[in-house]
């Protein structure tokens, strides 16, 4: 792996925002390639997409989807990124066309702003999962079902195969891996429309050389869907899926 000069955060500005607010920060050691910056903010409550006029000592974000409001640092690094990604996968009755993939690993430690990020409204139709124990004996995760998880529940009388696209983020650490990208949907059937996200999440991280598991399950008590992702020494993470 290439090693880079780890980042520097000097400054952000601003320091509250929502989906689409753009945040600059100021520092050093900030890719070139601005799609090699991965940037989560808000305490790992969003991701941030570089914007095309970032530099070496400026990087301008786009806050993405955000699930819920929360508060918490911001957290950047410069990534190993994979120049390949699928452009479309289907699993059963359901079809994704993917418009904008960005895979990452650590090509410089995670630096922190050192700040108190505040995302102050959520999206639409967006859902973000949370680090528990994995709680369902039927998923298959590449041996990770007794670890830590990331699950991510969608509730029974959402239907995401009504809707034409998908915007995922997906993070884990440590050592830290990120998965963002957009895709249209073409589903009829809401079960199979997540295990295709499932499976493309699996999919794009085997493009890197990276293991990460993704698998779904329904819940017999509630109705409710649920996403399960992995990765071997999972310490922390996100995951947030939009629909709309």
């Amino acid at each position: 792996m290439i090693h880079r000069t780890p980042i520097t955060i000097t400054s952000v500005n601003p320091l509250h925002g929502h989906e689409g607010t753009i945040v600059t920060l100021e520092g050093t050691g900030f890719s070139p390639h601005i799609r090699n910056n991965c940037v989560v903010v808000g305490g790992m409550g969003a991701c941030a997409r570089a914007e095309p006029d970032s530099h070496p000592t400026q990087l301008k974000v786009r806050i993405g989807p955000v699930a819920a409001p929360t508060e918490g640092d911001i957290l950047a690094w410069v990534g190993i990124g994979a120049d390949l990604y699928i452009e479309e996968l289907t699993h059963s009755a359901a079809r994704l066309a993917f418009s904008e993939t960005a895979l990452f690993r650590n090509g410089t430690p995670v630096a922190s702003a050192g700040v108190n990020f505040k995302l102050t409204a959520a999206s639409p139709n967006t859902y973000a999962g949370r680090v528990a124990n994995c709680s369902d004996p039927r998923v298959q995760l590449g041996g990770q079902e007794t670890g830590s998880v990331i699950r991510l529940c969608l509730p029974k009388d959402f239907a995401p195969s009504k809707h034409a696209k998908v915007d995922i983020c997906v993070v884990l650490k440590e050592p830290t891996v990120a998965i963002d990208f957009a895709a249209e949907i073409s589903s009829s059937d809401d079960e199979s429309c997540l295990r295709a996200i499932a499976k493309s999440i699996t999919v794009n991280a085997n493009l890197m050389g990276e293991k990460l598991f993704a698998d779904v399950a329904r819940n017999d008590q509630t109705g409710d869907l649920d996403l399960y992702v992995t990765k071997p020494y999972l310490s922390n993470g996100m995951v947030t899926l939009r629909f709309g």
